[in-house]
């Protein structure tokens, strides 16, 4: 059995980010990343960054398939639209390119990239890779998303999780950034759409247990046409997001991004949380004293939204009253600063 110092389960965002701060730390270090998929980076997503993302990694401008300056936020009755010349409010990449970048950073390193490698079982100190494979491991981090392997090793449910419907429409001429609350039609959440380099993203989000997704689904459908956005010709997915949230360090064993539950339940951003729980599990690996400030600041935001979320959910038919109310104080340049700073 082939031994290891860490063995990551998982080669998106978090799982990447990880593998690269741990190397670049320490290159004696024996690293083994083991990706399920037959290739990394591809994942259903609205693909959106920030520049909380950016301020994060250096990341090409050749990543970025648009800059996206202007930003729309529609209630029923309230139309907001932030745009600041010299700003970037969204930064558009694919995930396959993203994923394929980052993988980049890990050549000639101690990381041993696994394609094809799906986790089937853990045991003690190892894990079995498609049935036959064993390897053993010092420490093990579960960046293996939603369905993580490593969550379930540890007894961990997931019971809050969003389901997601998603249109990418071919377009080339459009680059639109737009959120629409209506509680109508997507209860306590939203609809979106994304700008691509010849596509939009066009999705939603709702907690199941809220909305079924067979509602969902048909409301969806219903706001599509309502806004025009003809769908015969585009590709449509579907993808659940986890927001079930409970540790991270779990002895020598981690659990980063969705594994961890660590994407928002109001928004449903993830990325973010993503590649600063890899860097933050690496650097708690490297030193078992550190302390993680980037973290509990990722608790507090997730907080701040669950907590909002949680409002929405009980305000029953005030809610559009309450989304209609927040779009107006986003008009107002004073409130707009405020709320952008509590949500970003």
């Amino acid at each position: 059995m082939k031994e290891f110092d860490v063995i990551i389960v998982g080669a998106g965002p978090a799982g990447l980010r990880c593998a690269e701060v741990l190397t670049n730390s320490d290159p004696e270090l024996k690293i083994l990343l083991l990706e399920r998929k037959q290739e990394v980076g591809p994942k259903v997503c609205a693909g959106g960054l920030t520049k909380k993302d950016l301020d994060l990694m250096e990341i090409p401008d050749t990543l970025f398939e648009h800059k996206v300056q202007r930003a729309t936020i529609k209630s029923p009755i309230y139309t907001s639209v932030n745009e600041k010349e010299g700003l970037v409010v969204l930064y558009a990449i694919n995930r396959k390119e993203f994923g394929q970048w980052q993988a980049g950073k890990l050549k000639n390193t101690g990381v041993e990239l696994l394609t094809n490698a799906k986790v089937t079982a853990i045991d003690g100190n190892k894990v079995t890779v498609n049935l036959t494979e064993e390897y053993g491991y010092k420490y093990l981090v579960g960046a293996d998303g939603v369905s993580s392997i490593v969550r379930r090793y540890l007894k961990l449910p997931v019971e809050k999780r969003l389901v997601t419907f998603q249109y990418t429409i071919p377009r080339s001429d459009d680059v639109r950034f737009e959120m629409y609350l209506n509680s109508k039609y997507f209860h306590s959440w939203y609809a979106w759409i994304f700008p691509h380099r010849n596509s939009l993203a066009v999705g939603c989000a709702c907690d199941p247990e809220i909305m079924s997704p067979k509602k969902l689904k048909e409301n969806f459908h219903k706001w599509l046409k309502e806004n025009d956005l003809d769908i015969t010709n585009a590709k449509y997915e579907s993808f659940p997001i986890s927001y079930d949230y409970r540790g991270y360090i779990f002895d020598n064993v981690f659990l980063t991004g969705e594994a961890a539950g660590l994407a928002c339940g109001f928004t449903g951003e993830g990325i973010y949380q993503a590649l600063v729980s890899g860097e933050e599990v690496a650097k708690t690996i490297l030193d078992n004293g550190y302390v993680s400030q980037p973290m509990l600041k990722i608790l507090k935001y997730n907080r701040i939204q669950h907590n909002l979320l949680k409002f929405l959910i009980k305000a029953g038919p005030l809610r559009n009253f309450i989304f209609n109310m927040i779009v107006l104080l986003l008009k107002n340049k004073g409130a707009n600063s405020r709320i952008s700073k509590g949500l970003s």
